[in-house]
Parts: C-alpha cells; sequence; structure tokens
C-alpha cells in the first residue's frame, strides 16, 4: 500500500496524476477520466436530492432516478480511479 507521504516525485496535468512508487521506482498514474466521471456523478447526487428536496411533489421520482444514477457512476468510477496504471515499468537492478 502506497501511502500518500511516502511519495516523494508527482506531477499533475490536470486530473491526470503521476508519480512515482516509493517501493520500486515505477511510474504509476491515476486515470483522470475516472476523476472527472466520479466528479460528475457527485454532482449528480446533489442536483437529484435538490430537485427531491425542493422541486415540486411529483419531482421526487425524477430526483430519486437521478440520484440512483449519480450514485452508480461515482462508485463505478471510484472502482476504476483506484486502479493505477503503469506508465512504466522499473529497471530491472544487474546483477554484478
Amino acid at each position: 500500500m502506497i501511502r500518500p507521504a511516502q511519495v516523494t516525485e508527482r506531477e499533475s496535468r490536470g486530473l491526470d496524476v503521476h508519480f512515482r512508487c516509493p517501493h520500486c521506482q515505477a511510474r504509476l498514474g491515476v486515470n483522470g477520466r475516472a476523476t472527472r466521471a466520479k466528479l460528475m456523478g457527485f454532482v449528480l447526487l446533489l442536483s437529484g436530492s435538490g430537485v427531491m428536496l425542493w422541486g415540486p411533489a411529483p419531482a421526487w421520482i425524477f430526483g430519486l432516478m437521478v440520484c440512483l444514477a449519480g450514485g452508480v457512476l461515482a462508485f463505478s468510477a471510484r472502482r476504476r480511479e483506484l486502479r493505477l496504471q503503469w506508465l512504466d515499468k522499473p529497471a530491472a537492478k544487474r546483477k554484478n
């Protein structure tokens, strides 16, 4: 498990984050598309709950469907975001 305090080399390009593993020095990346989808899911959750709370009485069904869609999107995108991508594998150590 990699703790954020252990990471020394980090590079951010928008929502794409690249860093070096402190254990094996491999370059890893967090999927920026999954981060965007997760944020969009949270926005859907909030907007759906707003429609359910402050919208007209018949609109609660629509708000509930939007909340469910946002929750599923946020949950699945978070699972995808947690899987790190190999950008380059570490060079094999030479035995002398």
